[in-house]
This record gives structure tokens, sequence and C-alpha cells, in this order.
């Protein structure tokens, strides 16, 4: 079965009063249409995705999702003034071989993977699955600001997206539509003019489309709650470096004040190498040699919080979030306790997270092997990531 989403990212926030288009607002790092093609992507069962959008937005949005996404084929065309019509371009691209036609608007950014299996599988077995949920409100028909009755609610479903449909129907649906000027507000309303049977399918009260300002506030809520059910990754990282004369003591990309530095390719702070080696570890990316080796000249005496940059923004390519840091240097001299401020300060900050998120501790090995010596020093540090 050949399916292929629609997905309509060519509105604006006029209603909401922001200069921005909607679709790029952000909820938990991620914009909303990036939501969306990660959860069309996340139910496996596209063929193609069309994303409709902005001829001047089209390059932002093609970027973030080649960026975050590799597995549909992405197709692109532009929208138009109402949404009908958004539809009837993306119709001209969708494949000709498509069986089932399921169409989204990426202001509905919260939906999840299981209500789009959910609608697929009603339009391949009914023809038709469209997401909705019952209405709580009691609703009145008026007339010149009269009540003229009250509707059953229990009759009454309050439609969502994404509305699926076979692609024969659709296409019919829409045809129709253009030949008799009509206008409708979604794709049900169309396909409903031809007499076919729309289903529904339950949808959910947090699949919610950004309207007003008031739904961003919902929204960060709403992916805040999602978030906690995301996978959890834990890291942990360990270096260790020699001290040697002529080097600066760089820690946390604080330098010390000492006679000696540690030896190393780039400014050698064991602490900052601790802690890349811990995130790294905790998204499966390797470690920091793989990352930024040796041999290349390029990191030869660099900043290691240059290259911990790096390493938080190959996290966000790959959608990580880093939830906590905490950190360990061991060596027995100089006494660094007092810099961890600092330290924490410039770690947060390379990382672009709070600091109340990352911890550095000192402690010494009580006179023991090699750090004992006081022949050089050593971190250690343990991460946790969240998987977006």
């Amino acid at each position: 079965m050949n399916v292929c989403a629609v997905i309509l990212a060519a509105g604006n926030g006029k209603r909401m009063d922001i200069d921005t288009n909607k679709v790029l607002l952000k909820f938990e790092d991620q914009s909303a249409v990036v939501r969306c093609l990660k959860t069309f992507e996340e139910a496996g069962l596209f063929s193609s995705i069309v994303v409709v959008c902005r001829p001047e937005e089209r390059d932002i949005i093609k970027r973030k999702a080649a960026r975050y996404l590799k597995g549909n084929t992405y197709l692109f065309c532009e929208g138009g003034a109402e949404r009908q019509y958004s539809v009837e371009n993306a119709l001209e691209y969708v494949p000709e071989e498509a069986d089932i036609i399921a169409v989204h608007d990426a202001a509905r950014c919260f939906v999840t993977p299981k209500i789009v299996k959910d609608c697929v599988s009603s339009a391949i077995r009914f023809g038709s699955g469209v997401a909705g949920i019952g209405a709580t409100d009691t609703i009145k028909r008026i007339k010149d600001g009269v009540v003229t009755e009250t509707l059953r609610r229990d009759e009454l479903v309050c439609v969502q997206t994404p509305q699926v449909f076979r692609a024969d129907v659709l296409r019919n649906a829409y045809r129709k539509a253009v030949e008799d000027g009509f206008l409708g507000t979604d794709d049900a309303s169309l396909v409903e003019r031809l007499g076919e049977k729309v289903y529904i399918v339950s949808g959910s009260a947090d699949n919610i489309k950004l309207t007003t300002k008031a739904d961003i506030a919902e929204g960060e809520k709403i992916a805040e709650e999602q978030s906690k059910g995301s996978d959890i990754r834990i890291g942990n990282g360990f270096d260790m470096h020699a001290f040697a004369d002529e080097r600066k003591l760089v820690l946390g990309g604080v330098e010390i004040p000492c006679e000696y530095g540690l030896d190393g390719h780039s400014d050698a702070d064991v602490l900052v190498h601790a802690i890349m080696d811990a995130l790294l570890g905790a998204a499966r990316l390797g470690d920091i040699g793989k990352l930024f080796p040796p041999s290349d000249m390029r990191y030869k005496d660099i900043s290691s919080l240059r290259l911990l940059k790096e390493v938080g923004d190959v996290l966000k390519k790959y959608g990580y979030k880093i939830v906590n840091i905490d950190s360990t240097l061991i060596m027995q001299a100089p006494r660094v306790g007092g810099y961890s401020a600092r330290m924490i300060k410039n770690i947060a900050r390379a990382l672009d997270m709070d600091e109340i998120y990352v911890n550095v501790k000192a402690t010494t090995t009580e006179f023991l092997g090699a750090v004992g010596r006081g022949e050089g020093a050593a971190a250690q540090a343990v991460c946790i990531l969240q998987k977006r």
C-alpha cells in the first residue's frame, strides 16, 4: 500500500500577532513543522511526504527536514491563499501511485504516531479516517443572536487532522470543489459533498492547533509532558593527562595559576574532555578521539570549550537534549575547588544550557597513584540525555 502525507506549513502568525510563521515556533527546542515531520516519519507508513510552504521559507524547512530526517522522500510545493488551495497544489505533487493520502496541518504539531497510524488504518479499511474528539461544551444554533436550537453533544465531534482518504476519493473531492466553486474549511467537508462516508478516529485533546498566543503556552506544557516519555540515555566519560612544563593549566575553560599545565594536542582541558566523552557516549557517537582526532592539526592547542560547543551542536542535530551533567576533577594539586563556579558557567554557556543542570566537583586521591604523586590530573563525568 503506497501512502503519501501532505503537511500544510504555509500558514502565518496573523491571529497570534507574531512576525514569524507559527510552524517555525519552537517547542522543546524543535520547531512545530519539524515535530510534525518527525511524528509522521516515526509512524513508518509513508512512501513520500509533500511539504506545502511559503517560497521564502522553503530552504529553511528543507534544511531542517534534512538535518533531522532521513527515512522519507520529501517534496516541496508552494502554498495557496486558502488552506484548500494549498491542498490543491499539493495534490499535483502527490505521486500517481499513491493509494492513500493523509493531510495534516503543521500547526497541529503535538499529534502522536498512534493517531496518525489509526487514521491511516481507518482509511485503508473504510476509505477514510479523520481525527476528532467529542464536544464537551454545549453547542447552540443561533439566528440574529437568538438561540434557535440546542444541539446534542453526543452527535457532535470537534474535527482535527490528520484527515486521511483513499487517493481517488480525495482527488475527486477537490476536482468537484473546483468545478462548483466550493470553498470548504477542511478536507472532510469536500469528501462529504461526494456522498462518501467520513469515518471519525479518536484524536486527542492535546492535538491542538496553534492559533492564538494562548495556544503557545498550552503547547509548551504539552511538549514538556510528551518529552517525559522520551528515550533517556546515560553516558560516562573519563580522561587523564600528564603534567608538562611550559603549558597553561586550563580546567573547565578557566586558566588556573600554576607553574605547569597538562600535556595534550588541544589545550588538554581534562575536565571538558571527560564531559565530551560522556555526552558522545550517551548518544552512541563514539568519543572525542573519533570526532577530533589528534592527527588533525586544526585542533592543535584549540580551546576545548570550542570543541564542547561542537559536541553540543552535534547532539542537537541528532535530537538530544542534555538533561544533566555531573563531573569530578581528580588531582592532588593545585587546589581548584574555588574555580568551580566559573567552570560551570563556561560549560553551560558552551552547551547552551542552564547552569543549574551542570555540576563540577574536585577531589584528590589521598596521594595514591600517579595523580597522588602529582604526575597528572584526571576527570570523570556522567550525563543524562533525552532523545526528543
